[in-house]
């Protein structure tokens, strides 16, 4: 992304909304003074019902883009919410695939879990929200968890069992992964914004057009057009880049997997023995 919109997607969301609502009435204010002035705005009300009609015909249009790219954008960032979430449900059920394997499989796969969540809040998270880059320290320990998948080598049919069920969860994660990574660079289409950025100026400036006695109605009408549709175009901007800024996706949900594993490393594994038995007095 451009570094001004990084530079703006880091400030509070606070900051951002009082610029934006001290733009619509410092800027409002000037254009009015600045158009009764040069004697440009109608000075015949009857002038009114054009300006109205037409004003309604583009504002629909306008409102109707508009209100579409927050749809999509809104969409795609639960979609990566929901996404991060699937990812921490693999990486729980592996864990539970895992105590079938042998102690010292098991070990590794329960180490190399715990740090791949590690990295992915304190490393992985970061880069990604800088410019959806994935984290090399996140990648090697991603692959090391591929890599002793291949010294499994079950030895009864539950092992087995367990072992299909493992790499195919092993299999969604890379998706679930590769998804995520995708979706922190994922932006709205060049064209998109170009339509937005210059259909918001004939938007906002369409009511100088308008015949007004007093100067302070004109100025609180042109004020909130060009206030909601900022506020339309941050909210659009927010929601594009889903780990960057206030409105981002914070990787709770890594964290609470991370208490998950805490708890369960001090808690003796309930599944069975390495020759697959079940554990003592199960029926």
């Amino acid at each position: 992304m451009p570094p001004w919109i990084d530079t703006a997607l880091q400030w509070p969301l606070s900051v951002n909304v009082a610029i934006i609502v001290t733009l619509s009435v410092v800027v409002p204010w000037v254009a009015v003074r600045l158009v009764r002035r040069l004697s440009l705005q109608p000075q015949t009300e009857a002038n009114n019902d054009l300006v109205g009609f037409t004003y309604g015909v583009y504002g629909l249009v306008y409102g109707v883009l508009l209100a579409f790219v927050i749809v999509i954008t809104w969409e795609r960032f639960a979609e990566t919410e929901k996404l991060v979430m699937h990812e921490t449900a693999l990486l729980s059920e592996l864990w539970r695939d895992s105590l079938v394997a042998r102690p010292f499989i098991r070990e590794d796969v329960q180490e190399n879990l715990v740090a791949y969540a590690t990295s992915v809040v304190e490393d992985e998270w970061p880069s990604m929200a800088a410019g959806g880059r994935a984290h090399p320290r996140t990648e090697q320990i991603y692959e090391n968890l591929w890599a002793i998948t291949y010294h499994f080598a079950p030895q009864t049919k539950l092992q087995e069992a367990y072992m299909a069920e493992y790499l195919a969860r092993m299999n969604e994660l890379s998706a679930a992964r590769r998804m995520r990574l995708l979706h922190s660079r994922m932006e709205i289409n060049g064209v998109l914004w170009l339509v937005l950025v210059i259909g918001a100026l004939p938007t906002v400036a369409y009511p100088l057009l308008f015949s007004y006695r007093q100067e302070r109605v004109q100025v609180a009408v042109v004020g909130s057009v060009m206030m909601i549709v900022m506020l339309g175009l941050l909210v659009t901007l927010s929601l594009e880049h889903p780990f960057s800024g206030d409105v981002a996706i914070e990787p709770v949900a890594f964290r609470q997997l991370l208490e998950s594993f805490d708890t369960r490393m001090h808690v003796p594994p309930a599944g069975g023995d390495d020759s697959g038995r079940a554990p003592t007095g199960a029926r």
